[in-house]
């Protein structure tokens, strides 16, 4: 199972320098972005920050295939308010059979509608405590990190479902 993250999470797990508990969690060779994800996650650089350095040495980028170019025509004709990075990334998960990791709302709908499988910053957070990769409130330290270092706001009901037992 190959995973395409999108930017929001390369970019909150890299400001926290956490990019290896991905590589942990999921393993290191099934890790990829898309070019439109570099491109995005590259866009920072030009304005002093580091951490997309971190992303771009640790996380390899996976050319479209020819199926994947000519799906991704298709959704940007169908769906014009998501990133090129989101829409590629959509698009290589429907054909090729990848997860999509996001945090934005609604690429997530949208790939569900798809039919793609969609890991959120939730699901990843849970299952970091849940596999034994760092405990609960090691996972707690982790997502105020996350919120502080990222301006994201988090919902109690987010938060209990990274922690609900």
């Amino acid at each position: 199972m190959i995973i395409i993250l999108d930017t929001d999470i390369l970019s909150m797990f890299a400001k926290v320098d956490a990019i290896t508990l991905l590589k942990d969690l999921f393993g290191e060779e099934k890790l990829a972005i898309t070019p439109g994800i570099e491109e995005e996650i590259s866009i920072p650089l030009e304005y002093g920050y580091k951490y997309p350095s971190r992303v771009l040495s640790e996380i390899r980028t996976i050319p479209l295939t020819e199926n994947a170019l000519l799906k991704c025509k298709q959704l940007l004709q169908e769906r014009t308010n998501l990133g090129k990075g989101e829409t590629e990334a959509i698009s290589i998960c429907k054909i090729e059979g990848y997860t999509f990791a996001t945090n934005d709302f609604v690429a997530r709908k949208f790939a569900k509608k798809q039919k793609v499988q969609v890991f959120s910053l939730q699901s990843i957070l849970r299952a970091i405590w849940k596999v034994g990769l760092k405990s609960k409130e090691e996972v707690r330290k982790l997502l105020k990190e996350i919120v502080e270092s990222d301006n994201l706001m988090v919902s109690r009901e987010i938060e209990s479902e990274i922690f609900a037992e």
